[in-house]
């Protein structure tokens, strides 16, 4: 197989990327809000809920574009094998590294060489690295799907179909009639259909209509998972985040649509162009800046409660992010550490 030529600057992916990255903060923000059901205010507690509910495409988000980006750029299997899979694993074990060194250094956990390693190969070292995990499993995949591509398109929209059955639907199916499939097709789960709608809605042609109807279903999905979650919340007595689920339907239906519109988007600017080669930086390193507002670092405490909901989810979420974002760049701007930070 040959290299296909790489596509020109796109700037609805780094858009695309910059929207995942910023609802991926506001999340692990506001999340804790959601769980406090009972002993917060209501209108709190509402507000974590809406925040939370309205970002839960994120994750979703940031695999389609991975799936876009890896399918359309078909190589040799020597060269991907040389280029693709190094970067992944260089950043997934060099960021476990400094997850695990600032978690011994707060005394939050105890590491030997055993456990450390361990805790790489389990991939239990931090919360957020798990879609590290998961994304180099479909890298290793991908060149099987290159050769889908090339034969037959609508063999991957067959895949995606199972996907939706078996993943989405199952799931719905199982939390609210409790029944539990007895078939089952592994090939047909995980995070596969969003890194696979991915490449094909992102090389199809839209339609300015079908552009605002991916809006307003983003919206309505979004809608449902709000309304959704407060429902099921308040006759548990207890929060139930089963519509925040990344592989559940409405979120499925909500990142669709969310990844059409912006992907309809056309503009350029220096903004976009910044803050989209920043993404994979502020990603593996947003958890550490969280937690280092939280505790005080610009001089004031910053969190969902610090000083209320109202002004510390979306003040904090902002911080986060654009210190992130700064620190990622100048890491960029480091060739040795370029590399941990792309």
């Amino acid at each position: 197989m040959q290299s296909s030529p790489r596509p020109a600057y796109l700037p609805w992916v780094d858009l695309t990327r910059i929207i995942a990255i910023f609802f991926v903060i506001v999340v692990h923000v506001s999340y804790q809000l959601v769980f406090k059901w009972g002993q917060i205010p209501f209108d709190w507690w509402m507000l974590g809920n809406i925040v939370d509910g309205a970002s839960r495409t994120a994750v979703s988000l940031f695999f389609m574009i991975s799936g876009y980006l890896n399918l359309i750029h078909p190589m040799p299997w020597k060269e991907y094998f040389k280029r693709r899979i190094p970067r992944i694993l260089i950043l997934l074990i060099s960021w476990s590294l400094i997850h695990m060194f600032l978690l011994a250094y707060t005394g939050q956990r105890e590491y030997t060489l055993v456990t450390a390693f361990e805790a790489i190969l389990t991939g239990s070292v931090y919360d957020h690295l798990w879609f590290m995990y998961s994304l180099f499993g479909l890298y290793l995949i991908t060149p099987i799907f290159w050769k889908l591509a090339e034969l037959d398109r609508n063999s991957i929209w067959y895949l995606v179909l199972l996907w939706v059955f078996f993943e989405p639907v199952v799931s719905l199916i199982d939390r609210f009639l409790g029944l539990k499939f007895g078939f089952i097709l592994p090939q047909a789960t995980g995070y596969l259909g969003f890194y696979l709608l991915g490449y094909l809605l992102g090389t199809r042609e839209l339609t300015r209509k079908q552009s605002w109807l991916g809006f307003g279903t983003w919206l309505l999905a979004s809608l449902f998972i709000i309304l959704g979650t407060w429902a099921l919340t308040a006759s548990s007595g207890a929060a139930d985040v089963t519509f925040y689920y990344i592989n559940g339907l409405p979120v499925f239906v909500g990142a669709v649509g969310l990844f059409i519109f912006v992907k309809s988007l056309k503009f350029d600017s220096l903004a976009v162009r910044f803050f989209g080669a920043t993404t994979t930086g502020v990603f593996l390193m947003h958890y550490i800046v969280i937690d280092l507002v939280k505790r005080g670092l610009l001089g004031v405490k910053l969190s969902a409660f610090h000083p209320n909901p109202y002004i510390g989810v979306p003040i904090t979420s902002l911080v986060v992010f654009l210190l992130s974002a700064l620190i990622t760049w100048l890491l960029l701007r480091v060739p040795v550490l370029r590399r941990i930070a792309s």
